[in-house]
């Protein structure tokens, strides 16, 4: 039994080395693209690609339609407050009104690091946004 114990405490401890940045961040992030002639139908390609690839747990739990009353809501709102998330702004040319793209998917274990280099390495360059420091309130 105390074997068990100790090998089951030596495993957690393991564990809980194994840390990622994902606890290190806070709050939602935006990142805001541009690359010279890309369409946006390519840059949602890229981006949900790349949430894809920086996504650390890519599983969801299941869930059971019988118990279920209504449908899932996405919460595709930005929220300063909400523990993590990313959102994506590309303008495909000057003057062209931005998009911006988030994940249907709970992506609570994205790595934003991971997702920078994978944006990066698709060429896309990061900008600076055209209003800085914007405070968006839930309704």
């Amino acid at each position: 039994m105390k074997k068990t114990l100790v090998l089951l405490t030596i495993f957690l401890l393991g564990l809980s080395g194994c840390q990622t940045s994902v606890d290190d961040q806070e709050g939602q992030k935006v990142f805001y693209w541009e690359r010279p002639n890309t369409g946006v139908a390519w840059f949602a390609k890229d981006h949900r690609e790349c949430m894809q690839e920086a996504d650390l747990f890519p599983f969801e739990w299941p869930s059971i339609p019988l118990f279920s009353e209504k449908p899932k809501e996405l919460k595709l709102r930005f929220d300063n407050d909400a523990p993590s998330g990313v959102w994506a702004q590309f303008i495909p040319y000057p003057g062209a009104h931005p998009l911006y793209v988030n994940s249907a998917q709970d992506d609570w274990s994205v790595d934003y690091d991971s997702y920078e280099e994978c944006m990066t390495s698709r060429h896309y360059h990061q900008r600076l946004p055209a209003t800085q420091n914007r405070q968006v309130f839930p309704m």
